[in-house]
């Protein structure tokens, strides 16, 4: 029963280090993800290293008196390269996302200025720019995070926010006849 479990456990640590070398070999240019998936896959490597070692202690090939204690070790060892791992990608995620948050309250918050400022210097709307605001306040209903007109304002080299890239209005955004500040 033992061996057939640390068969099980090898089978599934090779799975983890492929999915994981493939992970890595897919997002590399991304430069994400290191963080994570490094750590997966040494843990793999002592998941299927101590179970080897098993299997072949249980099929009675002593390597060293100590095998069983290395198994426990090298299994160890790789539960706690998966917590670190694991952990430390969290604490990125969480401050990564922290940010973002912090960087759209401050956007938000310079947008309203910008806006207040625009108004208190700007000749009348044309009727073309009424469509434009009217637009943007019905968009803003609709749960848009953004200003109707705010894909024009983007950079080149700027990507497109995925809010955005999901949204039904994407080409009219990007081609509104009015250009609003940016943020």
């Amino acid at each position: 029963m033992v061996l057939v479990l640390q068969i099980v456990i090898a089978s599934v640590a090779v799975g983890l280090i492929l999915l994981s070398l493939k992970t890595l070999q897919t997002i590399k240019h991304l430069g994400v993800g290191k963080s994570f998936w490094m750590p997966v896959a040494l843990s793999g490597f002592f998941f299927f290293f101590g179970s080897i070692l098993a299997i072949l202690f249980e099929l009675n090939f002593t390597l060293t008196e100590y095998t069983n204690e290395v198994v426990q070790v090298s299994q160890l060892l790789a539960l706690c390269i998966l917590v670190s791992g694991v952990y430390s990608y969290s604490r990125k995620i969480t401050r990564d996302l922290g940010e973002k948050f912090i960087l759209s309250e401050k956007a938000a918050k310079s947008d309203s200025t910008v806006e207040m400022e625009a108004r208190a210097v700007s000749p009348p709307a044309t009727a073309t720019e009424r469509t434009v605001k009217r637009n943007f306040r019905k968009e803003s209903e609709d749960g848009c995070r953004y200003q109707f007109g705010y894909l024009r304002t983007l950079p080149a080299d700027a990507s497109i926010p995925d809010e955005c890239l999901s949204c039904d209005k994407i080409i009219k955004c990007k081609h509104s006849p009015v250009k609003i500040n940016a943020h």
